[in-house]
């Protein structure tokens, strides 16, 4: 077998990733110096002298430099991303708490959480209904004003007279859709994996934010009016998520507004519900389907369920059903009639039903391959994209650029299929003939008709027209054009949805493909354009996002045909699992592009061979149960860490980090893997030196949170906190202020943490820990031995204890990841990177207790802060920088032993 003659790395240099990950710019010199210790050859020699065997490919290697240039897409996870704390504290005073509230208090409970449901599903439907007339009345005068220039048409030139009106407006508009996302980032885009995100527990910076909400409202009817192909369906989940994270919780901060009301809703838990709840608002008010709306936020929203949850979900739909029903009748002057449906409406399909069962099975279910291949086909384009906007496009006039040229391209594209249309075919004859043929008289044209409105009555047009109303190459082009802009403009700095554009892609496919078939077929009465655009809409838009249970039941509501449902659920899954066999959904791929740790339902295939000592994190800090007010408040200031295990001090006279090292026979180097591999216990058990090295017994878990709380409202006496007063914005450590008195106080921190924290053992797998971990939405897994103790990693390979505690952390999890086609899909291992700071910050940041690429980096930030200062035209050379291991004691994490520097 071909070994490598590499040596297991320092412990400092395994967390190059965990701690400051590679993608800082350090100088050529630097980074030659870094990579050099990355191939550890002083260590080769220093471990080799002692009798250490060589390391086997098998074994995990840190991950190299990598520049942010070279991270490729879904092969990363951003560091920025912290977890959201979905566990709920049963601490002693939360217990306490719950044993004053009496049955009223119950009962208040559950009815305050019904009436937050009910007001957001009133509120989700009164922004859907005021969104879809202000589209409405704004596209018929925009509209109205083209169609009368055109009307007045007597000559080539006054074309280009209504097409010049018709780009001004859409230019307008795409200014203002492009400054709204310049003014709130977050709202770019559906909103919808930024939604599914943070039900999975990841905190997404102003995600549910007021100011997200009027930015996205006003940006997609921007975008809409601008002529670009989106929808506002995406977009409206988005905003009910937002109105559900707000109402919720009783106060604003964007407002300065805290009330007294929900005061007991103001946990991640609880907000995570509501949203849940919002989602499926959203999507009801958007599609006029309830039963769609439960079902998308079971299939992508809520990430945990339960019976109570599920309830919820349908009451705030049917609500907001109700509400948008009651709404659109009002205003359109039948009040009462319930005729309308949602936002997106399929119109009536009459008497239309199945007649060849076989036949048309046969039909659908190549379409929907096809258009499958074609989903899996816009996904991978549409991240190629993306990647190069990101790369080349940085500024912001760049991206407004962008915007407004694919703006002007959606007029282009709409006047040249009126051109080449077949119902004005200009060949042969001359431009004025061609002119009076084109006026919108009462005789209008199909194709221009189409092109005049809004993309949801586009694809009413589509679904409802008679056969042999649109032309064979016409409908074709329309296809394949709507396909381009739509894969051009999702990414797009808009706010913005895909439902639409891909529902009208797909029904102009179906039909192209029903034109053909009555062309070879003219005898058979089952081919209808009409079902071949509504099935090929489906298809699309399945094979784009691949939600197949939930789309079912919004197409089959929206088109108010349930005979329709079989065949409807027939070609979901055969354009999912079609494109499932090349890649993942349209919004996994943006969620991977942007590295954030969304953890899926399942562990990664063939991952149980990956042990948990190799997953999880390390060192962390930990708490004792009495600590003063002053050590919690320095062991807050020396770390970033957002999880603490409380564990019980050492015996008198022993120090938690001089436990015994038991004495381990050299490695040989010609020794088999088997051999060599002995894990910590036997090793303890082989020397006779007792049991592993740890921290003590663990007895719970406080969040950094929870500490900055306890230090604030000075908890010395019992008091009691309930962390929720300052929800969701907890201040940082450094807004409390300790005199000298108050740094010598005394806190006890048992009562405040969390003692029925999940742990899990040492001998466990990956699979094991990425069950528990996403099943109950963890933050924080502590790794403890058989004597529930939190346990060091004992290096066999380096013949030493490491001073490395283990806790288990979403982003461990994340980085293991299985992607690419399906005959080729394998497991890897994705690095952590988190963006450098300002060489401004990085030159005050200490040197000491940092891994190697941080020093590297810090040293070169001061060396440019020193030739900025000093006026220097070249570069000075780099300092010939001395690497430490991490000493234990600087740390508090160790045995307390220094070790001789490594020069390199």
């Amino acid at each position: 077998m071909n070994r490598s003659r590499r040596y297991e790395p320092l412990d400092d240099a395994s967390q190059v990733v965990a701690d400051e990950p590679p993608g800082a710019a350090a100088s050529a010199a630097l980074v030659q110096d870094v990579a050099v210790s990355v191939n550890y050859e002083p260590e080769d020699e220093e471990l080799a002298g002692k009798g250490c065997r060589p390391r086997s490919s098998s074994v995990r290697r840190p991950d190299p430099i990598i520049h942010e240039k070279q991270l490729k897409a879904g092969h990363y996870i951003n560091a920025e991303y912290e977890s959201l704390d979905y566990e709920v504290v049963h601490s002693d005073m939360n217990i306490r708490h719950q044993l004053i509230v009496s049955s009223y208090g119950t009962v208040s409970t559950w009815f305050s959480r019904t009436l937050a449901c009910a007001i957001i599903g009133v509120l989700t439907s009164f922004c859907a209904v005021a969104l879809s007339l202000a589209i409405d009345h704004t596209a018929e005068g925009k509209f109205g004003v083209i169609r009368s220039y055109m009307l007045d048409c007597t000559g080539w030139r006054c074309l280009a007279v209504p097409f010049s009106i018709w780009l001004a407006f859409n230019l307008a508009f795409a200014v203002i859709a492009f400054l709204m996302v310049y003014i709130e980032p977050v709202s770019i885009g559906s909103g919808i994996p930024q939604v599914k995100c943070y039900l999975n527990g990841v905190k997404i910076p102003r995600c549910v934010r007021l100011r997200t909400l009027v930015a996205k409202l006003i940006g997609v009817y921007a975008s809409v009016m601008a002529g670009l192909p989106v929808g506002k369906e995406g977009p409206m989940i988005h905003s009910g998520a937002v109105i559900a994270a707000g109402f919720s919780q009783g106060k604003s901060s964007s407002l300065k507004f805290t009330s007294p009301f929900f005061k007991n809703f103001r946990e991640d838990h609880e907000k995570r519900d509501f949203v849940a709840c919002g989602t499926a608002a959203g999507v009801c008010a958007a599609f006029g389907s309830p039963g769609g709306g439960v079902m998308f936020a079971i299939e992508e929203g809520a990430s945990s369920l339960h019976q109570d949850l599920l309830w919820r979900f349908l009451f705030t739909s049917f609500l907001a059903f109700m509400v948008l029903k009651e709404a659109l009748t009002y205003i359109y002057g039948q009040p009462g009639h319930l005729l309308f449906t949602g936002l997106l409406d399929f119109g009536s399909f009459g008497q239309a039903r199945i007649t060849s069962l076989g036949y048309e099975g046969l039909a659908y279910g190549l379409l929907a391959a096809f258009l499958g291949l074609l989903g899996a086909l816009f996904v991978a384009l549409n991240v190629r994209i993306s990647l190069m906007r990101r790369r080349y496009l940085t500024s912001w006039p760049l991206r407004c650029s962008e915007v407004l040229l694919v703006s002007a391209a959606m007029v282009l594209m709409a006047l040249h299929i009126i051109m080449v249309s077949g119902d004005a075919n200009m060949y042969g004859s001359s431009i004025n003939t061609y002119i009076r043929r084109c006026k919108m008289t009462p005789d209008v044209l199909a194709m221009t008709d189409m092109l005049l409105q809004t993309p949801e009555a586009g694809l009413r047009s589509l679904l409802h027209a008679e056969s042999g109303t649109f032309p064979l190459v016409p409908v074709g082009m329309l296809a394949v054009y709507y396909y381009v802009m739509t894969l051009w403009t999702y990414a797009l700095p808009v706010p913005s949805g895909v439902f639409i554009p891909s529902l009208v892609t797909g029904a102009a496919f179906g039909r192209f493909f029903a034109v053909l078939l009555i062309a070879y077929l003219p005898e058979q009465d089952w081919v209808d354009p009409g079902k071949f655009a509504l099935f090929g809409a489906a298809a699309m838009l399945g094979g784009v996002v691949r939600m197949a249970i939930s789309l079912t039941f919004i197409i089959v509501e929206a088109a108010g045909v349930i005979s329709f449902g079989p065949l409807l659920m027939f070609v979901f899954i055969i354009s999912k699992y079609v494109a499932d066999c090349f890649n993942e959904s349209l919004y996994d791929a943006h969620i991977e592009l942007d590295g954030i740790p969304l953890l899926s339902w399942r562990p990664p295939p063939q991952s149980e061979h990956v042990s948990i000592t190799k997953v999880m994190s390390a060192p962390v800090r930990v708490v004792h149960p009495q600590m003063t007010a002053g050590d919690v408040y320095d062991l807050l200031d020396s770390c970033t860490h957002n999880g603490f295990p409380v564990v019980d001090p050492p015996r008198p006279g022993q120090k938690p980090s001089a436990a015994v090292r038991p004495a381990v026979e050299p490695c040989q180097s010609d020794c088999s893997d088997d051999e060599a591999r002995v894990s910590p216990a036997r090793a303890a058990e082989t020397a006779g030196r007792g049991p592993l090295p740890h921290y003590g017994r663990y007895r719970g878990l406080l969040l950094r949170s929870q500490l900055v709380e306890l230090l604030k409202y000075k908890v010395y006496d019992g008091k009691t906190v309930l962390y929720n007063d300052d929800y969701p914005r907890y201040p940082s450590h450094k807004e409390v202020h300790l005199s000298e008195g108050e740094r010598h106080m005394r806190m006890s921190l048992l009562p405040y943490m969390n003692p029925g924290c999940m742990v899990i053992m040492e001998s466990a797998n990956l699979p094991r820990v990425y069950a528990v971990f996403r099943a109950l939405l963890l933050r924080h897994v502590p790794v403890v031995n058989h004597y529930n103790q939190v346990i060091y990693h004992y290096n066999q390979l380096t013949c030493h204890f490491d001073q490395v505690i283990g806790i288990v952390t979403r982003k461990d999890l994340a980085r293991y990841r299985a992607g690419g086609p399906i005959w080729r899909r394998s497991v890897h291992r994705v690095p952590v990177w988190r963006p450098p700071p300002p060489p401004s910050v990085a030159a005050r940041l200490p040197l000491r207790g940092v891994c190697r690429h941080t020093l590297a980096r810090r040293l070169e930030a001061r060396a440019e802060l020193r030739r900025e200062r000093e006026g220097e035209a070249g570069p000075a050379p780099p300092p010939e920088p001395t690497f430490h291991r991490r000493s234990p004691a600087a740390s508090g994490d160790g045995d307390g032993t220094e070790r001789e520097p490594i020069v390199v």
